[in-house]
């Protein structure tokens, strides 16, 4: 009986999911930790492609922060509008006319506030930038995501070629 009890506790403890335990502190690390490499690549990429010499990053790196920061802000009411109105929706709550508009009207004026902040910031690197380093930051934001975007859809390519492989590799060859 007593092995019996015991085989059934550990069977128990053993078929539990261990990543639920402490799972969002394992998130949360995870979470940061993508967040720094993707801010070192950002860094490198940026002192890559405009060319920094060290005395410039020193002063452009603190104010990108900043304005990262100013951004992520702005990002976070975005999410924060969008999340409302879909536990609202998913509630069964109905809008009228009115609300929709002051939606729309609060989204556009987040929309209308990154542009101001991102053309302020470009404008205002002017002096620790020169004129060829400031045309080639106005575009790099762009650059930079269609190049995330290429490596990820190159990366969804070269998967699709392995799982092809590896659905293949139980058939027999043809001999083409």
């Amino acid at each position: 009986m007593k092995y019996l009890i015991l085989l059934t506790l550990s069977t128990g403890l053993f078929s539990q999911d261990i990543k639920d335990i402490g799972s969002d502190e394992f998130d949360a690390a995870m979470n940061q930790k993508r967040k720094d490499r993707m801010e070192m690549m950002i860094v490198w990429r940026i002192t890559d492609e405009l060319d920094l010499t060290t005395e410039q990053a020193e002063k452009f790196f603190p104010r990108f922060r900043k304005h990262r920061d100013e951004l992520e802000e702005l990002k976070a009411k975005e999410r924060s509008l969008g999340k409302d109105m879909r536990q609202k929706l998913k509630n069964g709550s109905k809008f009228s006319k009115n609300d929709v508009q002051s939606i729309i009207k609060k989204v556009s004026e987040l929309k209308k506030r990154h542009i101001e902040l991102e053309s302020q910031f470009v404008l205002s690197a002017d002096d620790i930038l020169n004129t060829e380093q400031l045309v080639t930051l106005s575009f790099l934001k762009g650059k930079m995501l269609r190049d995330v975007k290429d490596e990820l859809g190159n990366r969804g390519r070269m998967n699709n070629r392995k799982n092809k492989m590896k659905k293949r590799a139980g058939r027999k060859s043809r001999g083409f």
